[in-house]
């Protein structure tokens, strides 16, 4: 319910910039019109920033950005000369673009979360939002738009305000850059980075049980490092079951049972994890699709590939004549 709520609530942060250019811009087109249409434009983003507020207990970026913009052309058109007022309302479309850019740029420059954060965990299950990967892709995404957001400034101020360059070149760049990066962009990152070879791919078993408790074959003692840790499997399906592997000076080992608090829980069915080590399913999304889940040390948890990244150990078979 809070999720449809959350979606609803960001469609309808757009409704008082459409009124206020739609007012504006309908019939004549006249002076008082437009004085009119930035008060109604106002007092809707109110509703909307307030509305948010009491019902989600935080306000998007895009909510206290539209509500800037519109603030700032009521005081501009009622405050200032008439000459000077009339330059928000001529230029409202580059004044808007100036602003999201200022709203997608600005945040994370100061140490706050990207613009993007409010979207993308609508999106994603909470476990992945302290991820390293949820983290950096949201910051590339924004980035991306602020670079989307000021060419359409630039587009929009360069043009004059023909329609040509504050509507149709706009629009063309949010959905044609904007929108098709924040949809590829993670999926090409999370395959190009954890993508499995296929000689890993040949030596992966196929049952979750065999592959838990083959891991201390593929532990690299190089990659753990002093690390001391223990990692829970909660694995759910017909040869599910809970098992720990313990690393500790240089040695890994795996045995059957439940630690008492351990720093890494990974909680997953059978079928979803021998996929994903056979690399049928990236790991990273699979998290964030919710296909499994954890607990505890995200930083751990990006440490297994390399942890476990050996090559698999053959099992030692006796010499002829030794027993």
């Amino acid at each position: 319910m809070r999720k449809t709520t959350e979606k609803i609530l960001f469609v309808t942060s757009f409704l008082p910039v459409a009124a206020f250019k739609t007012i504006a811009r309908v019939g004549e087109a006249t002076w008082e019109q437009a004085k009119a249409a930035v008060v109604v434009g106002f007092v809707l983003a109110v509703v909307q920033y307030v509305s948010a507020r009491k019902i989600l207990k935080y306000n998007t970026y895009l909510e206290k950005a539209f509500l800037g913009f519109l603030f700032t052309g009521t005081i501009w058109v009622y405050a200032l000369p008439s000459d000077l007022a009339h330059i928000f309302v001529d230029h409202s479309v580059a004044l808007l673009y100036l602003t999201l850019f200022l709203m997608s740029f600005l945040p994370q420059i100061f140490g706050y979360d990207p613009f993007t954060y409010a979207v993308a965990k609508q999106w994603y299950p909470e476990s992945v939002w302290g991820t390293p990967d949820f983290r950096l892709l949201n910051f590339r995404i924004t980035y991306m738009w602020s670079l989307v957001f000021f060419a359409a400034f630039l587009s929009s101020h360069l043009g004059r305000g023909k329609p040509m360059y504050s509507i149709a070149i706009p629009f063309a760049l949010c959905i044609g850059i904007g929108v098709v990066f924040s949809k590829k962009y993670p999926d090409f990152y999370l395959k190009r980075k954890y993508r499995v070879s296929p000689e890993a791919v040949a030596a992966v078993l196929d049952s979750a049980a065999k592959l838990i408790e083959g891991m201390p074959s593929v532990f690299d003692p190089a990659a753990a490092g002093d690390l001391q840790t223990e990692i829970q499997f909660d694995i759910s399906g017909e040869e599910g079951g809970k098992w720990i592997i313990s690393i500790a000076r240089g040695q890994c080992e795996v045995r059957k049972g439940e630690a008492v608090s351990p720093p890494l829980t990974i909680i997953s069915p059978e079928d979803v994890w021998v996929k994903i080590a056979k690399g049928a399913i990236d790991r990273p999304k699979a998290l964030m699709q919710g296909l499994y889940k954890i607990k505890g040390d995200m930083k751990l948890l990006a440490r297994m590939p390399q942890i476990f990244g050996a090559r698999r150990r053959a099992p030692e078979i006796p010499e002829k004549g030794r027993p």
